[in-house]
């Protein structure tokens, strides 16, 4: 199965091309942790544009200004045929096309006459002088923090050009591709960032194996929403069947992948790893990160690895939304549940995976703890669901979603619906469920909380990670503010596996 690399991505489409359509000369960033997409998306993005692709590498100022000389190159004037669009090839783990290459198809190098190589000024310059036309050209420039880590001055150079092209009229768009943006872009933004996140259970469930949500749900709780990791699944074979073949085989194509990236992310990723080793069962507040990297002494030195984690997109941090900003009480989770699932189950398991045996391994020490793997991101789906799709059961999707919890409440699933109501929602997991004692419970716990009080109208929504028992249907359709959201709902229409 060909895996539509944009697929989820319609709102990000919509947003860059919106930019780029612009009559003013901009610059942007895109950003999101690995495998998310962030290359793919940008190359369908430019399909209808003047459209010039490259990919700064790992080399000093010098020869990324000879590089980025090189794809410029590429561009011709519309008389003399367009420009050739990057290529969209198959997907891989890290979201990269190994089919480009980050240089201009004609292989030449802008340079003075001189041979001396050209300035960042010069650079955007001859940018901005080979745009115009009928379309806006669009350079986009990906991996573009090696710019960063080489030092080079190349923003103000680029602010200035940019200037220029807005006098003159000329549309023409640059977007830089990269894990985060620099510090000092993230202390005072000034230019636009859209960031990317992995696709939420709905949007990845198509490419799931399984043939019910429950099973997906389980097969999302492993493979998680990454766009390169969902590349690699094979839908139509069971859940097993793809651990065994993408994690535990000699070889694996995914047995390695998390640490990968953080060894190319961290100069030194052991405390990373063991701080996302405390988070892989679920969320966890800071007494379980700190329980996780035993060697730092101090409460607080785990603050900074945590941030950086939350930087890069790997770690988000929750409050309650009852909870004051300043509020200590918080709560850290790993984003896309590939991560989680991978850090749980093979990094404890790589030794023995060395010596083969990835059959065995599974059946005892992966399989009997699908299930709780699954329960541990239940709550999230239902967020999820909250804020994009709950208009088909509420006419409304969420403009606030999170959790609450205090003295007396743990409320999962809670926000304000963008038609002004409360609402307030609960996992129901117990077997065999007692449909009363449920809602019972809920209510209890929305009493303990001010969040919502004084509404009019406040939801109480019972999620289930199955089918709905007739009793608790019965249950809701007797009261006025209940409502079940099964697991079929949160799917959404199933595509055959």
């Amino acid at each position: 199965m060909e895996i539509p690399r944009i697929h989820g991505r319609s709102r990000e489409l919509g947003l860059l091309r919106t930019r780029w359509d612009q009559p003013a000369a901009s610059w942007g960033w895109v950003v999101g942790p690995p495998g998310v997409g962030k290359t793919a998306t940008v190359l369908h993005a430019g399909a209808d544009y003047r459209f010039v692709y490259h990919r700064a590498p790992p080399l000093s100022d010098p020869q990324q200004r000879q590089a980025l000389g090189t794809s410029l190159a590429s561009i011709q004037s519309e008389g003399e045929g367009g420009v050739t669009h990057a290529p969209r090839g198959s997907a891989t783990p890290t979201g990269k096309d190994p089919s480009t290459t980050g240089t201009g198809p004609r292989g030449g190098t802008a340079t003075q006459p001189d041979g001396a190589l050209p300035t960042w000024e010069q650079l955007f310059q001859e940018l901005v002088e080979a745009s115009g036309g009928p379309r806006p050209t669009v350079l986009v420039v990906d991996d573009a923090h090696r710019w960063e880590e080489a030092r080079a001055r190349w923003a103000p150079a680029l602010d200035r050009a940019l200037a220029r092209a807005r006098e003159a009229g000329t549309p023409v768009h640059v977007t830089l591709v990269a894990p985060e943006v620099p510090a000092r872009e993230a202390a005072e933004p000034t230019v636009p960032t859209l960031t990317l996140s992995p696709l939420p259970f709905r949007s990845a469930a198509p490419f799931l194996p399984g043939a019910t949500a429950r099973e997906r749900l389980r097969s999302y709780a492993v493979f998680g929403g990454l766009p390169g990791v969902l590349s690699l699944l094979d839908p139509s074979a069971t859940l097993g069947t793809n651990v065994r073949r993408l994690l535990l085989a000699p070889g694996a194509p995914l047995q390695n992948l998390p640490l990968t990236w953080l060894e190319r992310t961290f100069q030194t990723p052991t405390r990373y790893a063991a701080i996302l080793t405390a988070l892989a069962s679920g969320e966890g507040d800071w007494g379980r990160v700190q329980a996780g990297v035993p060697d730092l002494s101090a409460s607080g030195q785990a603050g900074p690895y945590l941030k950086r984690l939350e930087e890069v997109g790997l770690v988000d941090v929750r409050r309650s939304l009852d909870a004051s900003p300043r509020t200590r009480n918080r709560r850290y989770r790993i984003v896309d549940p590939f991560v989680a699932a991978w850090f749980r189950f093979v990094l404890p398991l790589r030794e023995r995976l060395a010596l083969g045996g990835g059959e065995a391994l599974y059946a005892a020490s992966v399989r009997p703890r699908l299930a709780g793997q699954a329960a541990s991101c239940f709550g999230q789906v239902c967020r999820d669901f909250m804020a994009d799709d709950a208009v088909e059961k509420l006419d409304a999707n969420a403009r606030e979603w999170g959790s609450l919890w205090g003295p007396g409440y743990e409320i999962p699933v809670a926000g304000v619906l963008a038609s002004g109501a409360p609402f307030y929602g609960a996992l129901a997991t117990d077997d065999p469920l007692d449909a009363a004692a449920a809602f019972g419970e809920l209510d209890r716990q929305v009493r303990e909380t001010r969040y919502g009080f004084g509404r009019e109208r406040r939801l109480r929504i019972l999620f289930v990670p199955g089918d709905a028992p007739l009793t608790l249907l019965r249950e809701a359709a007797r009261r006025r503010d209940a409502l079940v959201v099964t697991l079929d709902d949160l799917a959404g229409e199933l595509e055959p596996a």
